[in-house]
């Protein structure tokens, strides 16, 4: 292929590009930005395609000093597009929302990737080459170069077992999620194939160009249905869930909602200040995640108010999850040290499989439930008070 013909691809490549930077310029003015993996991925892509561009422009044009300066582009070329699969991998973990206890063991692995790539770069510097450059300063691929097709395809597959690993067990709605976030992929592994067979196209730029605005419609459809302050799912997510749910319960587990809402948390507002209401929300969010499965649906319903649907074997099975997230929420208020006493009210409303009713009625009576705890810890309060008088 013409490098003329490569540059374009590239020049097309940046243009996408500068076409995700205005998307979500005009996206997170007034929203949540993605993740930090997610923004030095999109950037360190920026810098590789430009890097293709320098490359091939340079390629085979012959002055004073072309051959070290086409070396260290091109060094400097491998060492990027080494750390972009990383990055991807870090980013998905963050999405998918695996055990945070394990996820500095998980965050070591992939990094293992992008030093794996550095290593060959040192190899390629002691004598084995990624890549030769010409007399006539045209570049060649060297014998150590599957090594790095390899690393990249490593994380492709990675990430795929990582994302379709977390689609286990749950419903279409909530699968569809992540299931978006694969759409970064295919491009990638069909520049990769062509570019393996065909050696003198340059077709991975402008794929991972096209990745990237595949992962900001991605990142798009996540913030849509997540609660940005909590991480939980937000309200837009909470009635397609559970009427998938009403309809779907296995004949040997019990459908639940939990309704749960903060006790005296506009005292918390009124003492401490808004932010601190906010942290107090947050807080629970926390001891929300860390104690409800996967599969389980954790939505902030509005304020302090939240909601938690899922499924279990028995009701007491539903009852023991109650229990340990009043356990939780006393831990999290140990850990972060907050300055007064956190504790929510939880209302139960507990299904078999053959409950007919609407998501509505659902919420209803684990609102009621609800409303009828606090009450009790009220008239309680006021018994205990009583003495004092």
């Amino acid at each position: 292929m013409d490098k003329q013909v490569n540059i374009f691809l590239d020049v097309f490549g940046l243009a996408f590009l500068f076409f995700h930077a205005l998307l979500c310029r005009w996206s997170y003015t007034r929203r949540k930005k993605p993740s930090l993996a997610y923004r030095i991925m999109i950037i360190l892509i920026a810098v590789y395609v430009t890097l293709d561009i320098a490359a091939w422009a340079i390629n085979g044009n012959v002055f004073a000093g072309a051959r070290g300066l086409h070396t260290a582009i091109l060094l400097l070329y491998f060492a990027v597009i080494g750390c972009i699969p990383p990055l991807w991998l870090i980013y998905c973990d963050d999405r998918l929302q695996f055990d945070p206890k394990k996820k500095r063991r998980r965050t070591i692995l992939y990094l293992l990737f992008a030093a794996v790539n550095m290593l060959s770069l040192i190899v390629h510097a002691a004598g084995v080459p990624i890549f030769r450059i010409t007399e006539e300063n045209a570049y060649v691929r060297g014998p150590l170069y599957p090594v790095h097709v390899i690393l990249s395809l490593g994380c492709i597959i990675l990430s795929f077992a990582l994302i379709f690993n977390r689609c286990k067990g749950l419903s279409p709605i909530q699968r569809q999620e992540f299931l978006a976030l694969s759409m970064f992929l295919p491009p990638i592994l069909i520049a990769f194939l062509i570019q393996i067979i065909y050696k003198g196209g340059s077709f991975l730029p402008i794929c991972l160009s096209i990745s990237a605005i595949l992962s900001f419609l991605a990142e798009q459809e996540h913030l849509l249905r997540v609660d940005l302050m909590t991480g939980t799912r937000n309200r837009f997510s909470f009635e397609p869930q559970v009427t998938w749910l009403l309809t779907h319960v296995p004949y040997n587990h019990t459908l639940f909602c939990l309704m749960i809402d903060a006790d005296k948390f506009k005292s918390i507002n009124d003492r401490f200040g808004h932010s601190e209401g906010d942290r107090a929300v947050c807080s629970i969010a926390n001891a929300l995640i860390a104690t409800c499965d996967r599969n389980d649906m954790i939505c902030r319903f509005g304020g302090d108010e939240f909601m938690v649907v899922g499924q279990r074997f028995t009701e007491e099975n539903v009852k023991q999850l109650v229990r340990d997230i009043h356990t939780a929420v006393q831990t999290v208020q140990t850990e972060e040290g907050l300055p007064y006493r956190l504790s929510v009210s939880i209302g139960v409303a507990v299904f078999d499989p053959g409950f007919s009713g609407t998501p509505d009625e659902l919420l209803r009576i684990a609102d009621t439930d609800m409303y009828k705890k606090k009450a009790e810890k009220k008239a309680l309060d006021r018994g205990e008070s009583q003495p004092q008088n």
